[in-house]
């Protein structure tokens, strides 16, 4: 047996023979939040013996301890709509109404944990993990009562950041692959206004939730902002408290037995075995989209599909960390790719992943199977007994017509259109090709040149080159919000496209970034707030178009080179966008350092 510890980053083991525990539970649940506190109730109700190990002094984590009242998309049924009416309950009894109140659900979930039968340690850290070969045998860790342990026949790692198979060492994905960069975190706060009680969150930054220095200071920087700390306050709004969790959208991934990835996805290729499907659009909260892999980016920037609803399906295989036989993870660290997990981390479907990890641990100790060989029909089986296995039906309905992919086109949300053509590969390049060249109907040119130009045809590249020159400001209607110039979906597929004779039409955006104060449109799109966020979208397209069109052509790498160490990589350098925060409040975003490390390794690669 060895004994898994996290020394400097990394998973450090050592020989622990004769290792004995006084004490074994059938599971053992690292974190009671999101996904965990349904986990740990699930796996009792079903008659295990359950501990469960969380830092916070209370259960249910983003939705209670960070202040998320409510839910925003994910797919419906379950056994936490049981807890949530009875959280409800207990809110007319003696709460104040908004949503489902934060302390009345902390109440819910620990009334149905105990009434489990569930060992609850709360102010816990885990700090070992004891493996057998391919099996977790127990954990170590420390608490009010000092160090403890105890011995597993499941182990559920909830902790949000796979933190406990990461210690046991499992392998792990973390960020974008541009920079390692992960989704904006957001920091909530409570009120009462005029004797409601209200809450309200603002995305306040990004942190790398892995690393306890970063996160102490993010979460201290967060919840003195002007958004939350105000000089002055008076009788009508009086601050209740900040959230003590910080609202991390993305952390670590498991490299899992299957890996749920957007290009899946977007081919309709994902799993024939689904448990649950998880039900939202790419909410990243990006305002950096060109450092986005170029699936995002041709999603959301050349199709403006952001806010396009998807109904992802979930396989067990997600779940499960490769390397071991009797680990599951669940919540927003599961087998997701950077890309879809901006839409597999809403609070219903985390809930889901919970049920499904106690219920797949209690089919694996009742049949003393693995948990990757546990029977899936006999799992979906007892999934749909709270209604946790349903389906969301609401995918994207494509178009196949040519009428109506046309006609999508000339109109002012051509993004089901665009991405429609691209679906369909070769069989309308003919087509696409004669609306580009047209000039009767502006509209159907642009969007025919930037549908061709997903399907990599540089006959596109003349009508590209003319948006970009002209500096195209069109907003696209196809999303509610986030949508993207059209230049800039332009400049994204001539640095794809490799164009050369874009280089130095890019270089003078490089070096005298427009700047324009957003129309009311583009206010309510939320995507380009200021003129800083207008200034910052062409130069980080037109640098990463630089970059890519160096990568393609080596001929003009020298160039190139030379630019951007004069423009980029100097101390004059400054640029930045505007998070998402409040009306009357927008936080800046610093991205001179990250785009001066991304520009100067990739130069180095040259």
């Amino acid at each position: 047996m060895n004994l898994s510890q996290w020394i400097n980053k990394q998973s450090i083991q050592s020989e622990a023979a004769g290792q004995r525990f006084d004490r074994t539970y059938d599971v053992v649940v690292v974190g009671l939040g999101t996904a965990g506190a349904i986990a740990a109730i699930a796996a009792g109700q079903l008659g295990l013996d359950v501990l469960g190990i969380e830092q916070q002094n209370s259960m249910g984590g983003t939705g209670t301890n960070g202040l998320v009242a409510n839910y925003y998309f994910g797919s419906k049924g379950g056994l936490f709509e049981q807890l949530d009416e009875q959280a409800k309950q207990i809110e007319r009894e003696g709460y104040m109404l908004y949503g489902v109140n934060v302390e009345a659900k902390k109440l819910a979930l620990e009334q149905a944990a105990l009434q489990a039968g569930v060992a609850i340690h709360y102010e816990s850290v885990v700090t070992g993990v004891y493996t057998d070969q391919r099996k977790v045998a127990g954990i170590r860790w420390i608490g009010q009562g000092g160090i403890l342990e105890a011995g597993c026949r499941i182990l559920i790692d909830c902790s949000g950041d796979a933190s406990t198979v990461a210690r046991a060492g499992c392998p792990t994905r973390f960020g974008r692959d541009s920079d390692g960069t992960t989704h904006a975190f957001s920091s909530a706060i409570s009120f009462i206004t005029n004797g409601r009680l209200k809450s309200f969150y603002t995305d306040s930054g990004y942190v790398d939730h892995t690393d306890a220095a970063d996160l102490s200071k993010e979460l201290i920087r967060s919840a003195t902002l002007p958004t939350h700390l105000k000089e002055t306050y008076h009788d009508d709004v009086r601050l209740l408290k900040v959230a003590p969790q910080l609202g991390v959208r993305e952390g670590r991934f498991i490299v899992g037995e299957e890996t749920v990835t957007f290009d899946q996805f977007v081919r309709d290729k994902g799993t024939n075995k689904p448990l649950f499907h998880a039900y939202a659009n790419l909410d990243n909260h990006a305002k950096d989209f060109a450092l986005e892999s170029d699936l995002q980016q041709e999603w959301t920037v050349v199709c403006s599909l952001w806010s396009m609803k998807m109904a992802v399906p979930i396989p067990l295989g997600a779940l499960i960390p490769l390397g071991l036989d009797n680990a599951l993870v669940a919540g927003r660290s599961l087998a997701v790719d950077h890309d879809i997990a901006s839409c597999v981390r809403m609070k219903r479907d985390m809930h889901k992943c919970g049920e499904i990890a106690a219920k797949a641990a209690y089919l694996a100790i009742r049949h003393d199977t693995t948990v990757r060989d546990v029977s899936y029909d006999r799992l979906l089986e007892m999934l749909e007994q709270t209604g946790c296995g349903g389906r969301e039906q609401s995918e994207p309905v494509w178009l196949t017509e040519l009428s109506t992919i046309r006609e999508g086109l000339r109109s002012d949300k051509p993004g089901i259109a665009i991405w429609s053509a691209r679906r369909m590969e070769t069989a309308l390049i003919g087509e696409l090709t004669q609306w580009c060249e047209q000039r009767e109907d502006d509209h159907l040119r642009k969007h025919s040149a930037l549908a061709l130009a997903l399907l990599g045809e540089k006959s596109a590249i003349p009508v590209l080159r003319e948006m970009v020159s002209g500096r195209d400001d069109f907003l696209p209607k196809t999303s509610h919000m986030y949508s993207q110039l059209r230049s800039h979906a332009a400049i994204y597929l001539l640095g794809k496209l490799g164009d050369a004779g874009i280089v130095s039409e890019l270089m003078r955006i490089m070096k005298e970034p427009p700047v324009r104060e957003p129309e009311e449109s583009w206010l309510s799109n939320k995507f380009i707030v200021s003129a800083e966020d207008y200034r910052f979208q062409y130069m980080s397209y037109a640098l990463m178009a630089l970059l890519r069109i160096g990568d393609i052509h080596a001929a003009c790498r020298q160039e190139i080179a030379e630019f951007l160490r004069q423009v980029v990589l100097n101390d004059r350098f400054n640029t930045h966008f505007l998070l998402n925060s409040t009306p009357d409040y927008k936080l800046s975003q610093p991205m001179t350092e990250r785009l001066q490390k991304l520009t100067a390794a990739r130069l180095a690669s040259w």
